[in-house]
């Protein structure tokens, strides 16, 4: 399970840490694709495999069509360099509208990069709006 929030920052070449909570987990493979909202979800190679299996099964072939066209293209598997780094393509920054400065948070199955701003300007509606939350 991934849980927590971290600040990090990316790089000139598109590099990030990726937080040492979450290394272990997506070392044999993750793959980064476009998330709900303006974000980036990091999801394991195996609950990748999983999880898109499960959407597939319950979309009629146009929401299909439209589903696959706009994750797949834009998804790329994840190697982590020694240093514990990923690198995000460009494509997929400019989506999130990631600049240096990112928080990266723990979303249960998966892990999520957002831009600083937009995150804490989505948590501020959030503590606003008062949801109720059964924890």
């Amino acid at each position: 399970m991934f849980l927590g929030e971290y600040e990090h920052t990316i790089d000139a070449k598109g590099r990030m840490a990726v937080p040492a909570r979450f290394r272990a987990q997506i070392d044999k493979g993750a793959v980064v694709s476009k998330g709900m909202g303006t974000c980036l979800s990091i999801y394991t190679a195996e609950h990748w495999e999983r999880r898109s299996n499960e959407l597939v099964a319950g979309l009629s072939s146009d929401d299909l069509r439209d589903f696959e066209r706009r994750i797949y293209p834009s998804a790329s598997e994840i190697d982590l360099d020694a240093q514990g780094r990923m690198v995000i393509p460009a494509k997929l920054r400019a989506y999130a509208n990631l600049g240096s400065e990112v928080t990266i948070a723990g979303v249960r199955d998966h892990i999520e990069i957002w831009n600083r701003a937009t995150w804490q300007e989505y948590q501020e509606r959030l503590d606003a709006e008062g949801s109720n939350i059964p924890f």
